[in-house]
C-alpha cells in the first residue's frame, strides 16, 4: 500500500473532504445532502487542504482558513484549522499528525505565523503544539432578571437588522475591536453567503451615529412566551452600549423565558445588576493556538528584558534551536541565534512559548506542565516581557 500526503483543492478537497467529515464530526446515518454541503464548503476562501492517501483513497484529512489575529497589540497573519477527519480504519496509525505537520509547513511557507484550532481533544493538539485559551461563558438567566432596565432613559435606540443587512457593519465593528481585543481573530475573507440565509438577528448599539455595541441572536423554540433567547455575540465598547443591549433583551420578557448570552472569558455578568438571577457556565471546547513561525512573531507589545531560549519543536523543525529575544521601545524583537551566544538559556517547547505568547498561563506555570526548565531568575524575566493576559479569539469554526 503506498502512503502519500498531498495537498487539494476545488472539487477533489470537496470530494474527499465530504465522506471524512460526516464519519468524524457528525452524527450519522445518514449523511447529509452532498449537494448542500458542497454549496456551503464551496462559499469558503482563503482555504488550504492536506490529505493523507492510501493508494488514491483519502483516509485522513485537515483544512485551514486565512485569518488575521491580534497577540498583545500586533496584527499577524494567522490561520483556522478545521475538517480536521480521519476515517475509523485509518486511525491510531499517525495520519492526522503527518497531515497537520504538512498543512502547517504550506501555512508557514505562506506566511501564517499563528494556528488556531477547536479541539476534538484538547490533549492531541497539545501534543502537536497547541495550547488552550480561557473557555468562553455562557451566561443563563430569565430574561425577567434584567426588567429594571426598562425603566432606564438611553438617549438612544437599538437598530434591528437581519444579519444579512447588518453584515459590513458587523464586520467593520470586529475589524476595529480587533485592534485593542489580545488573541482575536477572525477569517479574512468573512462568509457573506452564510451572513445572506439571514438566520441572525443584529442588534446595533449606536450613539451619536457610532456603533458601541452589537449582539447577534436568535429567538428559538416552538411556543410563544417560552423562546430561548440565543446571544452568540454580545460585545460593546462602553456601559452604556452594553446595557442598552441588555434593555434590548428585557423588551423580550412577555416571548422568550430563558436566555442563553454567549461572553469572552473575562466577562462577569454576576456584576451587572444587583439580585440578577444569573448562572455562569463554560462552553465545552476551548479554543487553542500556537505559534508557526518563531522568527516572524516580532512588534507585539512585551514588558522590559531579555532572555535566549532553545526552543523544542518536534512538528515544525524550522522553529527548533536557539532564538535570542529583546524588548525594544516596547516592542518584541526575536533573532535567530547560536548556543555560543546564549550564555544562561532556557529551553521551551513550542506549547511553553505559545502559552507566554498567548497570555493564558505565567511563567512560573510552564515546568509544571513540562515546557520549560525555567529558574526562578528566567521566571521574573519572562513574566516581565509577557505578562499574564486573557486572549479571546471570537471566531468559531
Amino acid at each position: 500500500m503506498n502512503i502519500t500526503i498531498r495537498p487539494l483543492e476545488g472539487q477533489a478537497m470537496l470530494n474527499a473532504l465530504y465522506p471524512l467529515d460526516m464519519l468524524s464530526l457528525h452524527s450519522s446515518p445518514p449523511f447529509q445532502n452532498k449537494e448542500e454541503w458542497d454549496a456551503i464548503v464551496r462559499e469558503r476562501k482563503g482555504v488550504t487542504c492536506h490529505a493523507a492517501f492510501e493508494d488514491e483513497t483519502p483516509v485522513s484529512i485537515a483544512v485551514s482558513t486565512a485569518m488575521t489575529q491580534n497577540l498583545r497589540g500586533q496584527l499577524f497573519p494567522a490561520s483556522g484549522v478545521w475538517g480536521v477527519a480521519t476515517h475509523p480504519s485509518a486511525r491510531r496509525k499517525g495520519y492526522c499528525r503527518e497531515v497537520m505537520a504538512s498543512l502547517l509547513a504550506a501555512e508557514r511557507a505562506a506566511g501564517k505565523v499563528f494556528s488556531n484550532l477547536y479541539p476534538f481533544r484538547e490533549s492531541f493538539y497539545e501534543r502537536l503544539g497547541y495550547v488552550a485559551f480561557p473557555l468562553t461563558k455562557i451566561a443563563k438567566f430569565p430574561p425577567l432578571a434584567l426588567s429594571p432596565l426598562l425603566k432606564m432613559e438611553f438617549g438612544s435606540e437599538v437598530e434591528l437588522l437581519l444579519i444579512g443587512e447588518a453584515y459590513e457593519t458587523y464586520r467593520q465593528y470586529l475589524a476595529e475591536m480587533r485592534q485593542s481585543q489580545h488573541g482575536m481573530a477572525f477569517f479574512d475573507t468573512g462568509d457573506r453567503a452564510a451572513a445572506n440565509r439571514n438566520r441572525l438577528w443584529a442588534a446595533i448599539a449606536r450613539f451619536e451615529g457610532r456603533v458601541e455595541g452589537l449582539m447577534l441572536y436568535a429567538l428559538q423554540g416552538e411556543e410563544v412566551t417560552k423562546y430561548n433567547f440565543f446571544g452568540v455575540r454580545f460585545y460593546y465598547r462602553s456601559s452604556r452600549a452594553r446595557y442598552l443591549l441588555l434593555n434590548w433583551i428585557a423588551r423580550h420578557i412577555d416571548q422568550a423565558d430563558r436566555v442563553e448570552l454567549w461572553l469572552a472569558a473575562d466577562e462577569y455578568p454576576e456584576t451587572w445588576l444587583s439580585d440578577f438571577q444569573v448562572k455562569v457556565e463554560t462552553a465545552i471546547r476551548p479554543a487553542m493556538c500556537r505559534v508557526l513561525d518563531v522568527e516572524k512573531i516580532g512588534g507585539m507589545q512585551v514588558g522590559e528584558g531579555s532572555f535566549s531560549i532553545r526552543v523544542v519543536d518536534a512538528l515544525c523543525p524550522w522553529n527548533e534551536g536557539f532564538w535570542r529575544f529583546e524588548a525594544c521601545d516596547g516592542r518584541l524583537r526575536v533573532s535567530k541565534a547560536y548556543q555560543v551566544d546564549c550564555q544562561g538559556y532556557c529551553q521551551l517547547s513550542i506549547q511553553g512559548l505559545s502559552a507566554l505568547v498567548a497570555g493564558a498561563l505565567d511563567a512560573q506555570d510552564l515546568p509544571w506542565r513540562g515546557w520549560g526548565n525555567l529558574d526562578a531568575e528566567q521566571q521574573a524575566t519572562l513574566r516581565s516581557m509577557f505578562p499574564k493576559m486573557t486572549p479571546f479569539l471570537h471566531e468559531n469554526f
